[in-house]
Parts: C-alpha cells; sequence; structure tokens
C-alpha cells in the first residue's frame, strides 16, 4: 500500500475542485459536495498475496518435454524390434547390462528444448556420451514435475529390470542436472553459464558418441545429482553406472510410439550407412 498517499492526494485535489466551481456553472453545491472514493463505503481493499497461494491452490509446474512429441525408441541398434533397449535400468543383454538414461527416439537435427528453467553447466564431448549439454535446475521444480508413471519392464521372463532410480539417488536435493546426449550440436548462441527459461530451444539431436550411424536415433536424456562423473566404483560395474541417477520416463510425459515412422527412419539410415 505504499501508493496510497498518492491516492488520497489525488482525491482530495478532486474533491477541491469539485467544491469550488464557478458561480455560473449551474451545478448546485449541494451536487458536488459528496467526496469522490474508489467504492460505496470510501475504504480501500487489498488481498494479501500469500492468502492466494491456498485460495487457487495452484500447482507451479514447469515442465517442458525435452523433444516435441517424446516417445521411446522401438528398434535396438541392430535393426531389431525391442522397445525396452532404451529404459533405464538393467536393460541390456538380458538385463546383465545397465542403461543410464532414457532413449528417445528423434531423426537427426530435431529441436531439444529446455525442461526447466535452469543454468547451461557443460557443454563437452564425453566418450561414448558424443556432444553433452547439460542444465542445472532447482530441485523444487523438478519434485514439482514429477509423473504418475509406473514401470513398465519388469518381466521377469525378459530377463530385464526397469528401476525408479539407483540406490544412492536423493530425491531432495537442492540441485539436479538434466543431461542431453549424443547432440549433434548447441544453439549457436548459448554459452556455458547462460540462463535458459523452459521451452527455449538449446540445441538438435545428432548421433555422436557411441550412437553414431545407428539405425534408431535418439536423444539419450538423464536426469542425474552431478553434472558429469556420476558413477561409483565398486566390485559391481553396472549398478556402478546406474549411479546418481533417475528414471526420466518419470518426468517425460511419454506418447505412443509411432511405428511407421521410426521404421522409415531405420531403413533409410542403414541405407545410408550401405551407400
Amino acid at each position: 500500500m505504499l501508493w496510497w498517499d498518492d491516492v488520497a492526494k489525488g482525491l482530495a485535489k478532486q474533491n477541491q475542485a469539485n467544491n469550488t466551481l464557478p458561480e455560473n456553472s449551474g451545478t448546485a453545491q449541494a451536487e458536488v459536495i459528496t467526496p469522490a472514493r474508489l467504492n460505496a463505503d470510501g475504504k480501500a481493499w487489498f488481498i494479501h498475496p500469500v492468502a492466494g497461494v491456498d485460495y487457487f491452490n495452484a500447482k507451479r509446474n514447469l515442465w517442458h518435454e525435452p523433444l516435441d512429441n517424446p516417445q521411446r525408441t522401438c528398434f535396438s541398434s541392430n535393426h531389431n524390434p525391442n522397445k525396452w533397449n532404451g529404459a533405464f535400468g538393467y536393460m541390456r543383454d538380458d538385463g546383465a547390462k545397465a542403461h543410464t538414461g532414457l532413449d528417445l527416439f528423434a531423426d537427426i537435427n530435431t529441436p531439444c528444448y529446455a525442461c526447466l528453467d535452469g543454468k547451461i553447466v557443460q557443454y563437452d564431448v564425453e566418450s561414448g556420451y558424443g556432444n553433452v549439454l547439460v542444465i542445472e535446475v532447482k530441485g523444487d521444480d523438478l519434485r514439482a514435475s514429477r509423473n504418475d508413471y509406473t514401470l513398465e519392464f519388469t518381466d521377469s521372463t525378459k530377463k530385464v529390470k526397469e528401476i525408479v532410480q539407483a540406490d544412492n539417488f536423493n530425491i531432495n536435493a537442492d540441485y539436479f542436472y538434466l543431461r542431453y546426449c549424443h547432440l549433434s550440436n548447441k544453439r549457436a548462441d548459448l554459452k556455458v553459464r547462460d540462463k535458459v527459461k523452459s521451452g527455449d530451444l538449446i540445441g538438435y539431436t545428432g548421433d555422436t558418441g557411441n550412437a553414431k550411424g545407428l539405425c534408431n536415433p535418439h536423444l539419450h536424456f538423464e536426469i542425474a545429482m552431478r553434472k558429469t562423473g556420476n558413477r561409483t566404483w565398486t566390485n559391481n560395474k553396472q549398478k556402478d553406472r546406474l549411479a546418481y541417477k533417475i528414471n526420466p520416463a518419470f518426468f517425460v510425459n511419454l506418447q505412443t510410439i509411432d511405428k511407421d515412422k521410426q521404421t522409415k527412419v531405420k531403413k533409410r539410415r542403414i541405407q545410408e550407412k550401405n551407400d
């Protein structure tokens, strides 16, 4: 209410003018003595912002999908139909090998977007990951973005095991890191330490790193507690590789697989590799 003094002074000037009309104005004095005011009883009302929080019961959700129409890859790198190959957990080689993120089908140079408000903290080459862009985001924003996903691949007959998170992942951390891997390039004007908003274009998918030339081009997407080095070093190598990470499917809202589209891209990629 810091501005109320200005309002009061303004109304006082208006009332003073009303009560000093010229004698030849033709307006009776009784008609102009009523003071100007903001409402019928002359009182000023306001709602404290905090009161509106519970009243409107608004849920803050900044989440934007990393890709338009995000869907699982439905083929493995050996050309066979296999939609669990890109899930998070013990998904490769009949469950003997871990997969550390979520593979989202994306033809080369598909636009990628910031999922939450944050800061670019890395754009670099990481061995098998290829070109990796990392966004640091607030823990509260990520926690508010969790969806109602349930694990899809827990059938023991397939010998694979999708999991929720690593044992040492802490969902109550202050910050998390969104890792976009196998990119062809970042957005040209983006630099490390730049801030981004949810939904901002940040780069383009590719097949860098160990995805080079594969028939199932994709964005390998991770949600982790560190910008890099998310692993431990014990005698359990595959468990070590999953360390400090959570299953991104609990945040990415997966859409129905477009098998026809993925098949066309697979055939084209195989042809390109053979030419």
